[in-house]
């Protein structure tokens, strides 16, 4: 009995681990599985969403700016035009342009023109080549003969700003008679809020570098300086006189971003050892309502022995070899349940149940078969010698001491018949009538000492 038990302890362990083991195997790798797609969609998503800021960047600056050359191209075609017209001109353009903040005119590169006028007083008669920060620019454009984008700068006014210098020759095309240049003070910041810039998820930071168009050189004027420490993706956004460059990455969370995150991650797994265990749960209460099933069919209910129907199993697999049993039946019984009633009897049954039991190996059985009837198994046992042991055994242990229930004392008293497989019977139904014969013998011997 204790290594059957032990078997199936054992073998419910092996298949347990097996199936947690294939659980985990199974779960991790969809969880891998889910983890690459679900990065690969978010990397294109993300892509897609920063190219389009990346394009919508691109086109609202150098539309602005080209908007903005209309009025240089007036006067380059158009030299005896007056401030009259350039400021019509100047206001058709602002107008069309939502993000430019002004438009000057520089003849000989001092500021003869501004529009609008208002708050831009003190700007008037500006000579250039006063200003290192801006005749850097202004030379530039000159020496390319084409529109030169500075900055992003912070304005006076406390607003970041681009301005697009466009040099005008008298002599086009051959552009050796150096007129002046006209320039487009831009708001970038509400450009940049036009182009969508913070659209962006809540969870990714973005920046951009490339001031005065120098790209992965120039330095950050939007966003923080850490974004482009392994950015998580990066576009360039294509000036006139060079690029910037966007990168995103991913922003540091809080607690409660962090967990749910984490859940997010870990949705898989989640949801599969949930049902992994689900699963074992469910396994583990069905197989123990089968074992307890199994354990009402196959034991006895008052004394947890097992019952004739696990005795003669017992038997069966033990009729390949040699084996004996040894029938018992407790004396005066019926006296004591009629005398003390049945609570007292049942009390004497499992007291006698216990006492028999501590005096067998674990290979023995003990079955109760009904009433006061018992059965014990001995394996492998057939010598007289060993079976009278076992019976001298059974005699002291469970005989020699009163039965005690409160203030009830009780003789133990008990008949018990040998039989022997193969020697005394060649079926169970034989053994078993010949076991009893001799227990009924031994009884009415009892009687007549």
């Amino acid at each position: 009995m204790q290594i059957h038990s032990t078997r199936s302890k054992l073998m419910l362990l092996l298949v347990t681990t097996g199936y947690l083991l294939f659980s985990f195997v199974i779960i991790e790798y969809l969880h891998s599985n889910y983890l690459r797609n679900a990065e690969a969609d978010n990397y294109q998503r993300l892509s897609g969403r920063l190219s389009l800021l990346r394009a919508k960047i691109e086109a609202l600056v150098n539309s602005e700016v080209f908007l903005s050359d209309s009025l240089s191209t007036l006067i380059t075609f158009a030299p005896e035009s007056t401030l009259a017209q350039w400021e019509q001109v100047a206001m058709q353009l602002k107008n069309k342009g939502p993000h430019i903040l002004n438009i000057g005119v520089a003849p000989n590169d001092v500021l003869s023109f501004i529009y609008p006028l208002e708050g831009n007083e003190r700007a008037m008669g500006l000579d250039f080549r006063d200003s290192p920060a801006q005749w850097d620019s202004v030379q530039q454009a000159r020496v390319m003969q084409k529109i030169f984008i500075q900055g992003p700068f912070k304005l006076i006014q406390g607003n970041k700003a681009i301005i697009g210098r466009m040099p005008i020759f008298s002599d086009p095309p051959f552009n050796h008679q150096y007129w002046g240049h006209c320039s487009v003070v831009i708001n970038i910041e509400s450009l940049l809020l036009d182009a969508g810039i913070k659209d962006i998820d809540s969870n990714l930071e973005l920046a951009i570098r490339g001031v005065d168009g120098k790209g992965t050189h120039g330095d950050i004027f939007y966003g923080k300086k850490i974004v482009f420490d392994k950015p998580l993706m990066t576009e360039e956004v294509h000036i006139l006189n060079g690029s910037w460059i966007i990168g995103l990455k991913q922003a540091k969370q809080n607690s409660t971003g962090e967990i749910t995150s984490w859940a997010t991650h870990n949705m898989i797994r989640l949801i599969g050892f949930g049902v992994a265990i689900s699963f074992l749960l469910s396994f583990v209460a069905v197989l123990q309502a089968y074992r307890l099933a199994n354990r009402a069919s196959l034991h006895d209910v008052l004394t947890h022995l097992p019952n004739r129907r696990f005795a003669m199993s017992i038997l069966e697999q033990l009729q390949q070899g040699s084996f004996s049993i040894i029938s018992i039946d407790l004396n005066r019984f019926k006296i004591i349940n009629d005398t003390y009633g049945h609570a007292v009897g049942d009390a004497f049954l499992i007291e006698v149940a216990e006492r028999v039991l501590g005096t067998l190996r674990s290979s023995d059985t003990i079955a109760r078969l009904g009433g006061d009837e018992f059965l014990i198994i001995l394996p492998r046992v057939i010598e007289r010698d060993s079976i009278n042991k076992v019976i001298h055994k059974l005699e002291k242990h469970v005989c020699e001491l009163p039965f005690k229930y409160n203030d009830i004392t009780l003789d133990v008293c008990m008949s018990m018949g040998v039989a022997r497989y193969p020697q005394d019977a060649s079926t169970l139904s034989e053994l078993l009538h010949f076991a009893d014969k001799a227990m009924y013998l031994n009884k009415q011997q009892k009687r007549e000492e």
